[in-house]
């Protein structure tokens, strides 16, 4: 019988090509899903990384992920295949560095236009989370010659910035399949997430991004007090970690165990940790609020956490009649193109009756 090392070795780009799944190769190691521009697989490695959804492991997991089976399953399907074997080497983490510095744009004039705009949001919001040095514009230098974009700075528990977000400002689908640019900067932390903190931290509420962030505080602005309001860049379980334990270091003025002790990638193994040996979430039970999208993925993420025990508050973009997704950018651009809807929205989260539009807040489904 194989053994399991000999298992790992197995090619994951030949494995990828058995399951049928779409890859562009981006060099000569490095490989992105067709579909998914946060899919990564790394052929020097023999490893994947699926960002946005906090996904990362070996040849068995990539399978247990793409072709949704059981550990026990993918074995099978790798055992009973002729795929070649890889010699391994392991792969190396670089620290972050901000290259953008020198390229930054102090004015903020044209990012300040996109983000009021086309996403909706207002003055006062864009100068809340510039105070605290998270937005910034900067000229990104690319093949075709340098591209304005937004950056969303991921920043930890001492300011630094350990990464960050690049939102494009100038629309060209000839060179975007989204239209704009969207990109994370090479080596940032990704487990940090982009952050705002209001007062005292008590509570945590997590987005699926540093837009869907900022629109929530739009949404918002008026009842969050002592917050911290975090864009996890994808659905993140160590993202969420890393805050739980930032919180638990603000509350004892303690941060020894985060400078010194964190394994960034047994963030979420750690917040399990903190969930099965302490009392914390029995003595702030309401410190997660969920207000990621409103979709299949969303919902999913959701019901991971509520079936491991974890306690969670719920606050979910209302879906509109129709609709399979929303998102709280699409919440606060529909409120401004139709300014009733927000008062409906209210009503369906206090569950009085509503006009004519079907509003269905995620607060209620059965998760």
């Amino acid at each position: 019988m194989t053994g399991l090392e000999e298992i790992k070795k197995k090619s994951i780009v030949e494995v990828a090509g058995a399951l049928g799944v779409p890859l562009k190769q981006l060099s000569g190691k490095l490989y992105e899903h067709a579909d998914h521009d946060s899919f990564k697989i790394f052929a020097d490695t023999n490893t994947f990384k699926w960002f946005s959804r906090d996904l990362q492991g070996d040849v068995i997991r990539f399978v247990q992920v793409m072709a949704e089976v059981s550990f026990k399953e993918a074995l099978h399907f790798l055992r009973a295949g002729d795929f070649p074997e890889l010699d391994v080497k392991p792969r190396r983490l670089e620290p972050f560095r901000y290259y953008l510095s020198n390229q930054e744009d102090y004015r903020f004039l044209e990012a300040r236009q996109y983000l009021k705009e086309v996403r909706g949001l207002s003055d006062d919001t864009i100068n809340t989370f510039g105070r605290q040095g998270l937005l910034a514009q900067a000229l990104l230098p690319t093949k075709e010659g340098a591209e304005p974009v937004v950056v969303f700075k991921l920043r930890d528990h001492h300011g630094r910035v350990v990464g960050a977000n690049l939102q494009g400002i100038v629309e060209d689908w000839s060179r975007h399949s989204r239209g704009r640019l969207k990109r994370m900067m090479k080596d940032s932390q990704g487990s940090i997430g982009f952050s705002l903190t209001l007062g005292q931290p008590k509570r945590l509420i997590f987005t699926e991004s540093a837009i869907d962030a900022m629109s929530y505080y739009e949404c918002h602005k008026h009842e969050m007090r002592d917050v911290r309001l975090v864009g996890m860049e994808g659905l993140k379980k160590s993202c969420v970690a890393y805050h739980i334990l930032r919180l638990v270091s603000e509350e004892s003025g303690d941060f020894q165990f985060l400078d010194n002790d964190v394994d960034y990638n047994r963030l979420s193994h750690l917040l399990e940790l903190v969930k099965d040996t302490t009392t914390f979430f029995q003595t702030h039970e309401h410190v997660i609020t969920l207000a990621v999208d409103n979709d299949e993925a969303g919902r999913e993420f959701v019901a991971n956490f509520k079936e491991q025990g974890f306690p969670v508050q719920l606050d979910l973009p209302p879906l509109i009649s129709g609709q399979h997704k929303a998102d709280w950018n699409d919440v606060l651009v529909r409120q401004g193109k139709e300014p009733e809807l927000e008062d409906m929205i209210a009503q369906a989260k206090a569950g009085l009756p509503h006009g004519p539009v079907l509003v269905r807040s995620a607060m209620s489904l059965d998760l």
